[in-house]
């Protein structure tokens, strides 16, 4: 039968508060750093996925490729990504992190994890993997749902 109206919105109403708090935390962090959070967001995904192309991060970001090309090129402009013409295909080009990019990730993932550690430093650590294990599984199939439905952007 699946879930019922009212505990899907009240799902819905819990993601708004984390999506906000999880704003709040990278905001904090990225205010040190002069760089938009959207365009940390976009670095520390590039970092994760490694090279690829704009329209690659757009599709999977599920936004215009026009909003990643801007961040990328504020990225560009700081050092933090560089980019390549691709060698199957000239008029593509792949960006990927420079060495300053990485570590400016690297600090930023430890700030913030610092400061979740903190946050639930009463809650055991099996817990913590429960409730990353269960938002994995509602974005893996929230995404999928996204892409057969063909809204991906």
């Amino acid at each position: 039968m699946g879930p019922t109206r009212e505990n899907c919105l009240e799902l819905l109403r819990q993601l708004h508060v984390v999506f906000q708090l999880k704003n709040a935390i990278t905001t904090r962090v990225w205010e040190e750093h002069e760089l938009h959070p959207a365009a940390g967001g976009l670095l520390a995904e590039l970092t994760r996925r490694g090279e690829c192309r704009v329209s690659d991060l757009a599709a999977h970001r599920f936004v215009d490729t026009s909003v990643v090309s801007r961040q990328t090129a504020q990225l560009e402009r700081a050092g933090l990504v560089r980019r390549r013409p691709d060698e199957h295909d000239g008029r593509v080009q792949l960006i990927s992190v420079t060495e300053r990019g990485g570590a400016l990730v690297d600090r930023w993932r430890d700030a913030q994890a610092g400061f979740v550690q903190q946050a639930l430093e009463d809650w055991p650590d099996e817990r913590v993997r429960e409730v990353a294990r269960d938002f994995g599984a509602l974005s893996g199939v929230v995404r999928d749902r996204l892409l057969k439905t063909g809204d991906a952007g």
